[in-house]
């Protein structure tokens, strides 16, 4: 049977899904922005993405449904077509776009998302349901290209929203949604084809376990903001790594 894994990252992606899903459990937020650019300074990141896709789709399939009476189905409707027209375009760039390509993209995005995390100051004020368009049609193809479209909806609806325990049931809800609906794209567009990803799949769903034990289980003394600001320092470095291994390959 084949290494599930390419040696280097046979011992490293363990370590990377544990902090990631560590990170989710504590804070509430993120792994795949953790785990998806950390990876795929390891591997291709066409299996990086639906191999993160796979494993965090099973850490949180039920999410949604566990607190599906905190919905707020009115703030999904709006978001549902647009996402899945981004949906829709950010997996065909996937396909079609060389890697090299995909990796500069990704590196920008990842950096530029850092620098937006350490700068912004959460703003309490409301915006309008016409912003719905813009939010589900960038997360969708943010979704699609790199997995990792989540941000944009937290920011819109954290804007709609003032419930907590309705913000995150309605997060919750369209991230499974939004999560089913990349696995039927990637399943057709020959992405989940590849059987190195169910190998790697299987062999990191114990991590993404442990992971998730670990946070439910250990107090830290650092609140969910600051917890933010640790992630995003870290996205700034990786960020300039992944633009760095797509710049070095050409």
């Amino acid at each position: 049977m084949p290494l599930p894994l390419p040696l280097p990252a046979l011992f490293l992606a363990p370590l990377v899904v544990v902090v990631a899903y560590m990170v989710l459990a504590i804070g509430g937020f993120g792994s795949a922005l953790m785990s998806i650019p950390l990876l795929a300074l390891m591997l291709p990141v066409k299996l990086v993405v639906p191999l993160v896709l796979v494993v965090d789709f099973i850490a949180t399939a039920t999410s949604g449904m566990r607190f599906r009476r905190d919905v707020a189905l009115g703030e999904l409707k709006p978001l549902l077509p647009w996402t899945g027209l981004g949906l829709v375009a950010g997996v065909t760039l996937l396909v079609k776009l060389p890697q090299r390509w995909v990796l500069v993209a990704l590196g920008l995005f990842i950096f530029g998302y850092a620098i937006y995390s350490l700068v912004y100051h959460e703003r309490t004020a409301s915006c309008s349901r016409w912003w719905s368009i813009p939010t589900g049609l960038s997360g969708g193809v943010i979704s699609g290209l790199f997995g990792m479209g989540g941000p944009m909806y937290v920011v819109y609806l954290a804007r709609r929203i003032a419930e907590p325990a309705r913000l995150r049931a309605t997060l919750s809800t369209i991230f499974s949604l939004n999560a089913a609906a990349r696995l039927t794209l990637f399943l057709f567009s020959g992405l989940l084809l590849q059987l190195e990803l169910w190998i790697a799949a299987l062999y990191l769903l114990p991590f993404m376990v442990l992971g998730l034990f670990i946070g439910h289980r250990i107090h830290l003394r650092l609140d969910r903001a600051q917890i933010a600001r640790l992630v995003s320092l870290l996205l700034l470095g990786t960020g300039v790594s992944v633009l760095w291994k797509a710049l070095a390959a050409g």
